[in-house]
């Protein structure tokens, strides 16, 4: 089968988060026989340059992203494509020579399926719904509901008025009925969907992301003697940076006051300068994105958390954690899509007391943290990438035998 997939960042092996879950998907598919085409935008010299992709594509084209636009570049075009600014500017914002390149695309080649990696590139697909041929079956795979995404952000605080709302929430389900199947991270996400639009129910399924659990695994027996917090994302997402200001709000001092060799590593890309004023000897912000560097974050820490109270989608950094045997505590939403035994596999709950009360539990009893370290990574192999992307075939192939 031959499919196109377009990301809205370039998936490179390199880099955590959404670009690595989509890598593994296009090379495992890729092994199945897929011939896949790649079209993303580029916003560095590293991405032009990568080649971690190319022995799992047909063809991978490039275009370079956008420079930042102006509020008024955004409102004219706003006013000239009728969609909301969101779509208009930051990571995948609409890009009218990616848009030239798709449409090309279309016009010299035949795909069984195209897949818009996050919701922000189905507008690629809306746009060109009556140039698609009718047998190409198309898919958003939506990693966070902006509607919903923009209502939490409302409750906690946020101006955003409710016209804004309704103007995103019109764009993106009017992105979700255009296009043959919608496919969310998790059962908790597709709910939500069904929930703010009931029409979709019949189109909306369920294909998680996966982890590489042979990469992650630890080579060697690790020290059980440090106690070391660790949270990982990328913080220009800003889920993350709320994540970890809930960590400092609601459970540091606590921790620090009966755990006071305890070291929270907050590491991610491009930490804001409201993270970077928390440092401290015992509070460590810094960069980090490469692949085998998180990796090494992972082992040398002894307990995960998640305390995320924003945003939607399975978090791949869970299941990294998993993988590399590390203890979770983690908020429900954060847990959304792994179903854990909570208490065993992992700890879950929104009462910041009982966070807090659960990492402390684990920096002092090594026992615990040893038994829940082996359930953690037992339970990660039920998400291995190979698995997900099984899945994934299995929705394509489905579509089209009903055709």
């Amino acid at each position: 089968m031959n499919l196109l997939v377009i990301p809205k960042v370039f998936p490179r092996q390199s880099v955590i988060g959404g670009p690595i879950l989509i890598h593994h998907r296009i090379k495992n598919l890729s092994k199945m026989g897929y011939r896949i085409t790649v079209l993303a935008p580029a916003s560095s010299d590293e991405e032009h340059t990568d080649r971690s992709l190319d022995a799992y594509c047909q063809d991978i084209v490039l275009i370079d992203s956008p420079r930042g636009r102006t509020p008024r570049q955004v409102k004219e075009l706003e006013a000239t494509l009728n969609r909301p600014p969101f779509f208009l500017s930051g990571d995948g914002g609409y890009n009218p020579q990616l848009d030239e390149a798709f449409r090309s695309l279309l016009a010299g080649n035949f795909y069984d399926a195209i897949i818009a990696e996050y919701s922000m590139m189905g507008q690629y697909l809306e746009g060109a719904k009556d140039i698609i041929p009718r047998d190409t079956m198309t898919i958003i795979s939506v990693h966070e509901c902006y509607t919903q995404a923009f209502r939490q952000r409302v409750s906690k605080g946020e101006d955003i008025s409710e016209q804004a709302i309704e103007k995103l929430y019109d764009y993106e389900f009017r992105m979700y009925r255009s296009v043959d199947m919608v496919l969310s991270l998790t059962r908790e996400d597709m709910e939500v969907l069904i929930r703010l639009a009931p029409d979709l129910k019949g189109k909306i399924g369920v294909v998680h992301h996966g982890v590489d659990t042979t990469f992650y695994r630890r080579p060697v027996e690790k020290s059980w003697n440090s106690k070391n917090i660790l949270f990982l994302g990328n913080f220009q997402h800003y889920p993350n940076v709320n994540a970890v200001q809930n960590f400092m709000k609601h459970c540091w001092e606590r921790i620090s006051k009966e755990v006071p060799d305890a070291i929270f590593y907050a590491i991610g890309f491009a930490p804001p300068p409201e993270l970077l004023a928390l440092r401290s000897n015992r509070i460590i912000v810094r960069e980090g994105g490469a692949h085998s560097n998180v990796r090494d974050a992972y082992w040398k820490s002894d307990v995960f958390v998640a305390p995320v109270e924003l945003g939607g989608g399975f978090r791949g950094k869970m299941l990294e954690a998993m993988a590399c045997g590390l203890p979770i505590v983690s908020t429900r939403l954060a847990a959304f899509g792994i179903d854990p035994v909570v208490g065993e596999e992992m700890f879950v709950t929104d009462d910041y007391n009982e966070f807090t009360g659960y990492v402390i539990r684990l920096l002092k009893d090594i026992r615990l943290r040893k038994n829940m370290s082996a359930l953690a990574r037992a339970l990660s192999e039920r998400f291995d990438h190979k698995n997900a992307a099984k899945k994934l075939d299995q929705v394509i192939q489905a579509y089209h035998r009903k055709q």
